[in-house]
């Protein structure tokens, strides 16, 4: 009997941690002290007074483990399963196509038959908060700097169930963003946007399994926002926060250091409206 995998698709990211730079709720940059001038952003190095400032730049932060026999995963399947595992983290948070674009071609046809037929009608059709822990997209009227988003993590392979290989992806991405409009000095934070996304993937193979469900699909998510724009969130969507129109938000509670940290747990609290 072929087995036929099935996965959720309702995802959403455990937490959302939004900055609070000027102590009032809702006015972030806005009616507070002004930063000083050690601690305002400079656009054309907008990482470099933040935690991610010496982080490789896009793709380069996301390596592979070495290549060994995992299971009945000789050592060249699981070289070209964490391969595929790497393709799929750019096509999902650092491809344009992806990003600017919102289309997820490239990315849904890295994924099992199966699974991308799941997650297709959700882009697009005014569903994307229930893929946005799988995927980063911009808001639209948001764009980004120039500057590479910034990328730090680790990957590691075990083995599944029969005819699985599980490889556990831990990343951290951030984002910097243009700051058009704004007549105050902005703290650096203002225009970074940190993505924490840590998802279990597992590759699928061998006569056990229906065609559909061969090749690569996910399976545990978890992960949180931080120092994001409540209104493009809660439309599945990232942007910077210092234009956010919510009323009211909570202060994180942890030093951003920790938002930043891949290895630090997930934090629990919320900081947008529910």
């Amino acid at each position: 009997m072929l087995l036929v995998a099935v996965v959720a698709v309702v995802m959403l990211l455990a937490g959302v941690g939004v900055f609070d730079r000027s102590g009032h709720p809702g006015q972030p940059g806005g009616a507070g002290e002004e930063p000083g001038a050690e601690n305002v952003v400079d656009l054309n190095r907008p990482f470099a007074l933040t935690p991610a400032a010496h982080w490789a730049d896009g793709e380069a932060g996301i390596t592979t483990p070495p290549a060994m026999q995992v299971g009945e995963f000789s050592a060249e399947e699981v070289a070209d399963a964490t391969r595929q595992v790497k393709d799929v983290l750019v096509a999902s948070r650092l491809d344009p196509a992806m990003l600017r674009d919102h289309n997820p071609d490239r990315y849904l046809g890295m994924l099992a038959p199966d699974v991308a037929r799941q997650l297709r009608p959700l882009f697009g059709s005014g569903n994307e908060r229930q893929v946005q822990a799988l995927v980063s997209m911009i808001d639209n009227g948001s764009r980004l700097l120039p500057a590479a988003p910034k990328v730090k993590g680790s990957m590691r392979v075990e083995a599944g169930k029969a005819g699985e290989l599980v490889v556990h992806t831990n990343y951290v991405f951030a984002y910097a963003f243009t700051a058009d409009d704004v007549a105050l000095p902005l703290d650096p934070m203002s225009v970074i946007v940190v993505v924490r996304a840590d998802i279990e993937y597992v590759m699928r193979k061998g006569a056990r399994w229906a065609p559909g469900s061969l090749g690569l699909w996910y399976e545990k998510v978890d992960g949180f926002y931080y120092s994001i724009s409540c209104d493009a969130y809660a439309k599945g969507f990232i942007a910077s926060d210092y234009h956010d129109r919510t009323p009211t938000r909570t202060k994180a509670k942890h030093d951003k250091v920790t938002y930043f940290d891949p290895e630090a747990d997930i934090p629990l609290e919320s900081g947008c409206p529910s």
